[in-house]
């Protein structure tokens, strides 16, 4: 259990001292990484875009040919009066 204490307190102290070293280090080692994920966020964009947009299209096509379906038509409401 000392030894375990002892550790992380010296760690801590490390990473306290050699703190603006190692944020340039991971900073370098996952720039790539980071420009991965990006890049797979775009993808994920574009391709919700177009599938919303195929939604949007499909969704207002359906309601419409309801709309055409239940309305009755003009002479059907002149006879109705």
């Amino acid at each position: 259990m000392r030894g375990f204490i002892m550790g992380a307190i010296v760690g801590g102290v490390a990473v306290w001292v050699w703190r603006d070293e190692l944020r340039k280090f991971m900073e370098k080692r996952t720039r790539v990484v980071r420009a991965k994920a990006a890049d797979q966020l775009e993808m994920v964009q574009k391709a919700t875009e177009s599938a919303l947009d195929t939604a949007k299209e499909q969704i207002s096509s359906h309601l419409q040919s309801g709309q055409d379906a239940i309305r009755p038509s003009k002479h059907d409401v002149g006879a109705a009066r």
